[in-house]
């Protein structure tokens, strides 16, 4: 019983065993060549059995990292065309406060849907470097990765 009692106590003082996986995986992150403002895009998968979600990014680049979500809408009338009124497509783009990332599922950042915004570029951001980039994630916490500068 005294063996017992020193094992659960040891567990308890290290620590239980965890796997050394991560739950959240972070692929292909990338960005184009940019002056001012900055773009990252990448693939989160989310390796656990629960929904986490991304909160928060950081990078030394930037004065601020946002998290943000394009969308296209149809319906700008245009009334000024010879055959009366043609409709088009309206861009958007908006902050977001999180990103759900799903149990077992994936979410793609790319161009036309979330993105994350490096705003107030501390240097220019060029062709075949990289940068370090944080991701806060609600349950994962803090994981780092690499930024990849594409060329256009």
């Amino acid at each position: 019983m005294k063996l017992l009692a020193t094992l659960v106590l040891l567990f308890a003082l290290l620590g239980a065993p965890s796997s050394a996986a991560p739950t959240i995986g972070i692929g292909g992150p990338w960005s184009r060549p940019a002056i001012d403002t900055g773009v990252v895009y990448l693939t989160l998968a989310n390796h656990g059995a629960a929904a986490d979600r991304l909160v928060a990014a950081s990078s030394p680049v930037a004065r601020a990292v946002e998290l943000h979500e394009s969308s296209e809408t149809m319906g700008s009338m245009n009334m000024g065309s010879m055959s009366g009124m043609a409709m088009g497509d309206v861009s958007s783009m908006k902050r977001v406060a999180y990103v759900t990332i799903p149990p077992h599922g994936a979410v793609a950042f790319a161009p036309g849907g979330y993105h994350i915004m490096l705003v107030g570029l501390r240097r220019t951001l060029r062709q075949n470097e990289s940068f370090p980039l944080r991701l806060h994630f609600a349950r994962a916490g803090w994981e780092a990765t690499t930024v990849h500068v594409r060329p256009i």
